[in-house]
Parts: C-alpha cells; sequence; structure tokens
C-alpha cells in the first residue's frame, strides 16, 4: 500500500498508478457482531475492467477503473471529455496522466480534431420523473369542510341599509 496523503488524502491501494480510482480508496473500520465484537475490515473500491472508445486516440483503450470513476465519465460527457478536461492532481494516477499527454499530442498532430467539451451538467435523461415534476399527490379528507355559515345570512344585525343621499 501506498500512502499519498498529498495527493488523495486515503491509503489507496499498491496500483494505484495502474487504475482510474477517482479519489476512492480503501476504507477501514469494523465488523460489529451481535455480541458486540469488533473486528478490523478494509474494504477496497469497487474496480471493474471497461473499454472505452477515444475519440482523441482513435482507437479503443481498455481500463481498469472504480465505478465511482465511471460515473463521472458519463457526467464529464465521455472518456475523452472526463481524461482531458480533469486536473492532474484528481486524476491521481499515472495512468490518466499519460492519456492525457496522448491526447494532446494528437491534438497538437491532428488539426482536424477539437478538443472536448466541459460539460456542465448530466448528459442523459435522470431515472425519475423523465416527463416533469411527480404528480400530486390528491388526500381524501375524511370529513367535508364547508365554510358556509347559514348563521350570518339569516341574521338581522349584520344587514346594510342603504340611505339614499
Amino acid at each position: 500500500m501506498v500512502v499519498l496523503g498529498w495527493l488523495l488524502r486515503k491509503t489507496v491501494p499498491a496500483d494505484v498508478h495502474k487504475v482510474l480510482y477517482a479519489g476512492k480508496g480503501l476504507t477501514y473500520g469494523h465488523t460489529v457482531t451481535f455480541s458486540e465484537k469488533k473486528t478490523k475490515k478494509c474494504w477496497k473500491p469497487n474496480v471493474q475492467r471497461k473499454s472505452y472508445y477515444s475519440d482523441l486516440l482513435g482507437r479503443k483503450v481498455t481500463v481498469r477503473l472504480t465505478t465511482h470513476a465511471m460515473r463521472w465519465i458519463d457526467k464529464a460527457g465521455g472518456f475523452d471529455a472526463y481524461i482531458y478536461n480533469t486536473p492532474d492532481r484528481k486524476l491521481g494516477s499515472n495512468l490518466g496522466i499519460t492519456l492525457k499527454a496522448k491526447m494532446k499530442v494528437a491534438l497538437m498532430l491532428n488539426p482536424d480534431l477539437r478538443p472536448p467539451p466541459i460539460a456542465l451538467r448530466l448528459q442523459r435523461k435522470p431515472r425519475r420523473w423523465t416527463d416533469g415534476p411527480p404528480p400530486l399527490i390528491k388526500r381524501k379528507l375524511p370529513w367535508k369542510m364547508d365554510f358556509t355559515d347559514t348563521a350570518h345570512t339569516s341574521d338581522k344585525s349584520h344587514t346594510v341599509v342603504e340611505t339614499p343621499v
């Protein structure tokens, strides 16, 4: 294990430079049994292997990355946009930094390519309420509220009499 306090402020696994962790690292804690025994435990990030097509590099890139990094790639608008627009200190691995350097060289060598845009919002629709806000829930009241009071209509003291001028 390597401790990179100045980089991620966490303990990260030894293969930190081969995987895109996106800020995730090892988490330490205890598992507590019914008898309240505490056993030390280490939780590792969920690392997956995934292939992305890079428009800037012109080829498919297979990387190991966490599911948190996959969500950030979706939010950024694609693999190229995530790698190109994320600062080096947030990428936190040699893999990400070398991919970014290769993308910058490809942009310099090929004038037809454009850098990926910076995404300001999620690129896909949210999963809930895609057609608008949720429908209002109509509650049925246990009683019928009636504000008309018949006592005021028959009361003579409240009648207004117009006087001619």
